[in-house]
């Protein structure tokens, strides 16, 4: 049985494709299970063909098409800011701007494009995209949520606990929730007793949740969020060390019938 004290502690979105995270009071949950400002924007190869689906926001494509942190973690070193209200993106390096421009126009868009294709032309030859990946094509309208992984977008979480167990099987100090990209973070639970829940309903605040399974990790959680280095081995310490069949940390929720308002401090309670 789950605590009765178990609550959220972190909430994030993640308004670039595996880009900075934002660190926020609440979250504003749509009935379809993605958070509002979550995903709304991501970087494409040239090459990465036609759409793999669509969706109401444009066209969608798996992760392995875009610039993303499974397959360039040097992307980490970046600091990335949308600002919902201006439809401004600021890209940073080591404090110092690279581009800030609206995503609502094309010379807005193909300004941003170019500085980030500069950045990653300048990477290691080993490190970088090929020639025929380039040029990047900025994709999403900066306000639908579309580039999660699964179709019905589902928000994301872990807690503290499992961060904890993994840093001590890992022999480290250094491991920050950022890494895991999770919407939700929360406290007040045992070690991996989150992916109990898997099956289950559960409440979070007035909003209820289907605990539909669990994440299966890939390699963008080797980079570390701040300097882009894969600097543990965290798959295979998930399995390997901890027993797991997949390489699982975290669990996504759905709506049960709509969406609403997360916050920070609500009560996690186990309804099934």
């Amino acid at each position: 049985m789950m605590s009765s004290k178990a609550r959220v502690t972190r909430l994030f979105k993640y308004p670039v494709k595996s880009f900075t995270p934002e660190s926020v009071q609440s979250l504003q949950v749509a009935d379809d299970g993605r958070a509002l400002g979550d995903r709304v924007l991501a970087f494409r190869f040239d090459n990465s063909g036609e759409p793999m689906r669509d969706t109401p926001h444009g066209g969608w494509w798996y992760k392995s098409n875009l610039v993303s942190l499974m397959h360039l973690p040097d992307i980490a070193r970046l600091d990335v800011i949308f600002d919902n209200e201006t439809q401004y993106l600021t890209i940073s390096k080591d404090d110092k701007v690279l581009v800030s421009d609206s995503v609502q126009t094309d010379e807005g868009r193909s300004s941003i494009e170019t500085e980030l294709e500069g950045f990653l032309r300048d990477l290691p030859e080993d490190l970088r995209p090929k020639d025929e990946q380039f040029p990047l094509h900025m994709e999403g309208d900066g306000v639908g949520g579309r580039f999660h992984d699964r179709p019905t977008g589902q928000l994301s979480l872990h807690s503290l606990a499992s961060l904890d167990a993994l840093e001590m099987a890992l022999e480290t100090h250094s491991l920050d929730e950022s890494r895991f990209r999770s919407n939700i973070v929360i406290d007040g639970v045992e070690p991996w007793e989150e992916l109990e829940l898997i099956g289950k309903r559960v409440s979070i605040g007035d909003l209820d949740f289907e605990v539909t399974g669990p994440v299966i990790r890939c390699l963008a959680v080797h980079a570390n969020p701040l300097t882009g280095v894969r600097d543990e081995q965290i798959l295979t310490t998930l399995t390997r060390k901890l027993g797991q069949e997949d390489p699982t940390f975290g669990i996504l929720l759905q709506p049960v019938q709509k969406g609403g308002l997360l916050k920070l401090d609500d009560n996690l309670v186990v309804r099934s």
